[in-house]
């Protein structure tokens, strides 16, 4: 069987010549490098997009929106990992669909607002994954009062004694989520997401982790890195990100 060589050599010559038109035309070289690395492939190998319009994302060039692009996409799938961990078993089968997809094709995601409508989402998700758990500890704190009502008669303990969502004790292991100065409180593990800076704090009686300031470590997605708060538990610091505004994540060996 014969095979036509021409063929690859004048899809190639289409390519180089589209974008010569393109700069000729006045469009920039950032729409046109972004054409020719498109226009080369074959229709099983890639899909054809529009080219990156830098300027209007409000960036300066193309390496800086490629930079940020890729910061967005790496912080959307640590996101998506962080909830998958500390909700998975709380969500549904489409909830952790909807977490796998961010985790394996956040990559994939190719505009800035496909990247911000992802996060939102995801946002929205947490929040209802953390009211599932809330719930869910909620109804196994009922039932083991129930059960002790049982065994005791004459006194029938209530749920604010057993696992209360805000209580004088702050955050704690057997809650898992506790309201304070109007911040969600919950946690996420060491033994499940291991921070790059682990090895220079310690674990406190509690079984929280503390820097060698005695601050608690905590993520907050609406708080500076570095920035200071006071939580149910004493004095914090942010050292990390990826939860939804309004919550205080507590880094825990639990």
């Amino acid at each position: 069987m014969r095979i036509d060589s021409r063929k690859p050599k004048a899809a190639a010559l289409s390519a180089a010549l589209t974008v010569a038109l393109l700069a000729g035309a006045g469009a920039t070289d950032a729409h046109a490098a972004t054409l020719s690395d498109t226009v080369g492939s074959t229709p099983s190998e890639t899909t054809l997009v529009q080219p990156v319009d830098y300027r209007g994302d409000g960036y300066g060039s193309m390496q800086e929106w490629n930079a940020s692009m890729e910061a967005k996409r790496d912080s959307l799938e640590m996101c998506a990992q962080i909830i998958m961990n500390m909700y998975g078993d709380y969500a549904t089968d489409d909830e952790r669909a909807v977490l796998q997809g961010c985790i394996d094709g956040a990559g994939s995601l190719l505009t800035m607002g496909e990247v911000d409508a992802k996060s939102t989402e995801l946002d929205e998700l947490r929040t209802a994954l953390e009211d599932a758990k809330r719930e869910a500890l909620e109804a196994a704190a009922e039932a083991e009062a129930a059960e002790a009502s049982y065994y005791n008669a004459g006194y029938t303990p209530s749920y604010a004694s057993a696992a209360s969502c805000t209580n004088g004790s702050g955050l704690t292991r057997s809650a898992g989520v506790n309201n304070y100065n109007g911040r969600r409180e919950t946690y996420y593990s060491s033994n499940v997401l291991y921070h790059y800076r682990t090895g220079e704090w310690t674990q406190d009686s509690e079984g929280f982790w503390r820097d060698s300031d005695g601050y608690y470590v905590v993520a907050a997605g609406d708080m500076a890195q570095g920035s200071t708060f006071t939580g149910s538990k004493g004095d914090c610091k942010v050292y990390d990100s990826g939860c939804a505004a309004g919550t205080t994540d507590y880094y825990t060996g639990w």
